[in-house]
C-alpha cells in the first residue's frame, strides 16, 4: 500500500513537470540496430557482430527465447537463443576475398536484456564470427568484401568498421565505432542514422600497418527520459495492484494522452482550417475529438495485434507510411470537396453577404468523421508500449483500460482545441462588423482554408509515398 502511494505521488510530480514522452531507446522503439567490426589478420578475419533491438522488436523475440512458455527468460534460455540466433544470422552476412566466399563460424554468442521503457526490455545480441584466410603471397594485394543483409526491411542504425593486425588496409570504412558498438549513439546523427551495410577493403599481408584514421565519435545521445511510462510500468507490474495504484496508472495514461495530443500531428492544423473555413459549430468540435481518439485507440489495438500475431509476416513499423498515406488521401479528399463546393457556390453567384451563412455552412458529419479518422489513424508508439507492457505483466484487461484512458486524454485535449478555434472564429466575425477590409477577408476565408487543406493533404501523401518508395 505504501509503495502504491509513493508511486502515485511520484507519478503526479512527473506529470506536473510537463515531462514529455520520450523513447527509452534513442533511435525509437521499433528499431533494430547493427554493428559489424571487421578485424583482418594475415590468416583470419574476425567479425564482431552486434544487434541492438529496441523494445518492440525485443518483445517480439520473447516467444523464441521462452522455450518452456513460463514467462521467465532463464539464463539457459538466453544462452540457447544466442547460439541459435547467431548461427541463423550467418546466412545474412557475406564475406568474400578476391571474389571467393568465406565460411563464417560462430566463436561466441551472448544475449543481454537491458531494461527499456514501460517495463519492457531491449535486447542486445553479440556474435563473434571467424573465418580462415587461405595462404597467399605476402606482397599480393587482395580485396575483401563484406555485406550485411540481416533484417533488411527493419529500420535502424547500421555501422561497419575495419581494423588490421599485421595487415595494411586501404578502405573508406572507419577504424573506430561512432556509436561505441551501439552503446552510445551520437546525438547529431539520431535524425539521420548511419546506414552502412557493407564495404570493401584492400589489404596486403606482411606490409606495414596503415589503418584508416580514427574518427573521434561525436557526443553521445544522453539517456532519454521515459519517466511517466516507467512509473506506469512499475504500477502495472506490482503483484497486488491497489485502488490508489490503479487510479495513479489511469491518471498517468490520461496525462500521456494529453501530451500526445499536444505534440505535432493529429491534424490539428487541418482541423483548425476545417472548423474556421466551414463555420464549424461547438457540437462538431465536441464530436471531432472523440472520433480522433477512437480511431487512434483502434489503430493501437490493431498494431498491437500485428506486433504479437503477425510479426513474422510484416514489420509493424512498415505499416506507418501506409497509414500516413491513407490519412493524407482522406485530408486531400476533404480539401478537394471543399474547393468543389466553393466553385459551385461562386458559379451561382451566392457569395453575397446575405447568403454567407448558407454557403459557408459545414459540409456535414461525414467529412467531419473522415477528418477525425485522418487525425487518429496513425497510432502512437507510446500507447503501443503501454499495451505491450500490460501484456508482458499479464494484465491485458487493465492494459485495454489504460489505452482507453490514453484516448480519453487525447479526446479532451482536441475538444478543447476545437472549442477554442470555434470561439476565436466567432470573435473575429463579431470584430469584423465595423471593418470592411476584414469582412472581405472573411468572405474569402472558405476558399483559402480549402486550399490549405488540399496542400496539407498533398504534403502528407507525398511524404508517405517518399517513405514507401
Amino acid at each position: 500500500m505504501r509503495r502504491s502511494v509513493f508511486i502515485a505521488l511520484a507519478s503526479a510530480a512527473f506529470l506536473g513537470t510537463g515531462t514529455g514522452v520520450a523513447s527509452a531507446h534513442p533511435l525509437g522503439n521499433f528499431t533494430i540496430n547493427h554493428y559489424a567490426g571487421l578485424a583482418v589478420r594475415p590468416d583470419t578475419v574476425n567479425v564482431d557482430y552486434v544487434i541492438d533491438m529496441a523494445e518492440i522488436p525485443a518483445f517480439q523475440e520473447r516467444a523464441d527465447i521462452d522455450r518452456d512458455g513460463d514467462g521467465v527468460l532463464s539464463g539457459a534460455e538466453l544462452a540457447t537463443y544466442a547460439a541459435a540466433r547467431c548461427d541463423a544470422l550467418r546466412s545474412g552476412l557475406s564475406l568474400r576475398v578476391d571474389g571467393r566466399a568465406l565460411a563464417l563460424s560462430v566463436a561466441s554468442a551472448t544475449t543481454a536484456l537491458p531494461l527499456g521503457q514501460a517495463g519492457l526490455s531491449t535486447l542486445r545480441l553479440e556474435c563473434e564470427y571467424r573465418s580462415a584466410l587461405d595462404a597467399g603471397a605476402d606482397a599480393r594485394s587482395r580485396l575483401l568484401e563484406f555485406a550485411d543483409v540481416n533484417y533488411a526491411d527493419r529500420i535502424g542504425w547500421r555501422e561497419v568498421t575495419a581494423r588490421g593486425d599485421g595487415i595494411r588496409l586501404e578502405t573508406t570504412l572507419p577504424s573506430e565505432s561512432a556509436s561505441a558498438r551501439l552503446t552510445a549513439y551520437p546525438q547529431d546523427l539520431l535524425s539521420s542514422p548511419l546506414d552502412i551495410r557493407g564495404g570493401s577493403i584492400r589489404f596486403t599481408a606482411g606490409a606495414p600497418i596503415v589503418e584508416p584514421e580514427a574518427i573521434a565519435p561525436p557526443a553521445a545521445a544522453p539517456a532519454t527520459d521515459g519517466r511517466p511510462t516507467d512509473v506506469l510500468a512499475a504500477l502495472i507490474g506490482q503483484r497486488e495492484l491497489s485502488l490508489i495504484g490503479m487510479l495513479a496508472a489511469l491518471l498517468i495514461a490520461l496525462g500521456l494522452g494529453v501530451l500526445h495530443a499536444l505534440s505535432p500531428g493529429h491534424g490539428k492544423t487541418v482541423m483548425a482550417a476545417y472548423l474556421v473555413g466551414t463555420r464549424g459549430t461547438r457540437r462538431q468540435a465536441l464530436v471531432l475529438g472523440p472520433v480522433v481518439a477512437l480511431s487512434h485507440t483502434a489503430g493501437v489495438l490493431l498494431l498491437g495485434a500485428v506486433t504479437i500475431a503477425a510479426s513474422r509476416l510484416i514489420a509493424p513499423e512498415r505499416l506507418y507510411p501506409y497509414l500516413s498515406m491513407a490519412a493524407g488521401v482522406i485530408v486531400l479528399g476533404i480539401g478537394l470537396a471543399l474547393i468543389q463546393r466553393r466553385i459551385r457556390v461562386r458559379g451561382h453567384g451566392h457569395d453575397h453577404q446575405h447568403h454567407h451563412e448558407e454557403t459557408a455552412a459545414p459540409l456535414g458529419w461525414r467529412p467531419l468523421v473522415a477528418l477525425g479518422l485522418s487525425g487518429g489513424i496513425v497510432p502512437s508508439a507510446s500507447a503501443l508500449l503501454l499495451l505491450l507492457g500490460a501484456i508482458h505483466f499479464d494484465r491485458i484487461g487493465f492494459g485495454m483500460v489504460l489505452i482507453l484512458a490514453f484516448g480519453l486524454g487525447m479526446a479532451v485535449t482536441l475538444v478543447g482545441v476545437g472549442l477554442v478555434l470555434v470561439g476565436a472564429r466567432r470573435l473575429t466575425q463579431s470584430a469584423a462588423n465595423g471593418h470592411r477590409l476584414i469582412r472581405r477577408g472573411l468572405r474569402w476565408m472558405p476558399e483559402l482554408t480549402a486550399l490549405l487543406v488540399v496542400l496539407f493533404g498533398l504534403g502528407m501523401t507525398a511524404q508517405a509515398l517518399a517513405t514507401i518508395l
